[in-house]
């Protein structure tokens, strides 16, 4: 007969044993739950999307750039390749046949697609035109001065091409102080080439936007007005970035919240400096001349009524031919 006690002894062995056992069975559960998480942490980041965006070297368009340089794409997952594009036509091009996912246009321009069925809509908000800050002007040549519309009757105009914001912005300030297009000479050609223009006066007058603002002015020009405040008389959008209207929701909305971080980094004048650096390096442009410019300053959430202005104005200059729902632009 075995002692009671010798009993116990052994049931409390066995039991220490059991527990042991379950003790190295969690450990290794750690252990597979501690590798996994890791292995899972590297897959996404290696998994992380890559996305080609097509860009102008210019500030309305910089929010892409201030995305990639501070990290904003990379939170979101985003592998952000940008291509600079020299002719703004170029962009939905690049959309449509897929050469890139992501492209910033201006409002106006996104208006005249969406108005043709072209399959593109809005994934985020851009630069803002603000009337208190304007960013272009219409300004005079060297050696002349033109105080207000009616002194252009008759001169000569220099804009980028027709149809576009500066166009339509100058015509509808024309409008509205009483002059008809057809009293005025436009002529087309890039901003960049109007500096030679206004300061030799080869043409009487030109609608500018900086950075060509401030090169134009230091060189002789003079402003006559802020011409786009004729279609924003409040804070409006000038610029978005568009996708195709098939375009993963996923990704949109992760593109969407890394341009909307950029935008509210941007706004601070605390970074000007910084984002100065960025823009140099994306634009060419020199480091003195941007820390002359007016800065552009961005919406930080897409807000569509903010674009309906230009859709309302491109509809009064027939353009397109109706106004509809800014609404309409984000489906």
């Amino acid at each position: 007969m075995k002692h009671p006690q010798a009993n116990m002894g052994l049931g409390c062995v066995s039991g220490e044993r059991k527990r042991a056992r379950r003790l190295v069975r969690l450990g290794y559960m750690v252990i597979v739950l501690v590798v996994s998480a890791s292995c899972s942490t590297t897959d996404q980041r290696v998994a992380a999307t890559t996305v080609n965006i097509t860009a102008l070297p210019i500030e309305p368009t910089a929010l892409a750039f201030y995305a990639k340089e501070r990290g904003f794409f990379s939170r979101q997952g985003i592998d952000a390749r940008i291509t600079m594009i020299a002719d703004p036509q170029q962009a939905p091009a690049a959309i449509l046949s897929g050469t890139a996912t992501f492209s910033s246009f201006s409002v106006g321009n996104v208006a005249v697609l969406k108005s043709r069925g072209a399959p593109v809509r809005l994934v985020a908000a851009g630069a803002l035109y603000r009337p208190k800050s304007p960013t272009t002007a219409l300004v005079s040549a060297k050696g002349k001065r033109f105080t207000r519309a009616r002194m252009l009757v008759g001169k000569t105009i220099a804009i980028d091409a027709t149809n576009t914001p500066a166009h339509i912005g100058l015509r509808r300030w024309l409008k509205r102080e009483g002059v008809a297009a057809d009293d005025v000479r436009f002529v087309q050609m890039p901003f960049a080439q109007m500096i030679g223009p206004l300061s030799k006066g080869r043409v009487d007058a030109a609608v500018v936007p900086e950075p060509f603002l401030t090169l134009v002015l230091q060189r002789g020009a003079t402003r006559v007005a802020p011409i786009l405040n004729a279609v924003c008389p409040r804070d409006c959008l000038g610029t978005v970035w568009m996708a195709r209207r098939d375009i993963d929701s996923n990704l949109a909305a992760r593109f969407r919240n890394a341009i909307q971080a950029a935008a509210a980094w941007a706004n601070q004048e605390e970074h000007d400096r910084t984002s100065g650096d960025i823009l140099a390096k994306y634009s060419g442009l020199d480091r003195a001349l941007i820390a002359k410019v007016t800065r552009t300053r961005f919406a930080t959430r897409l807000t569509p009524a903010l674009a309906q202005p230009w859709i309302d104005v491109y509809a009064e200059f027939g353009v397109i031919p109706a106004s509809y729902s800014a609404s309409d632009l984000v489906k």
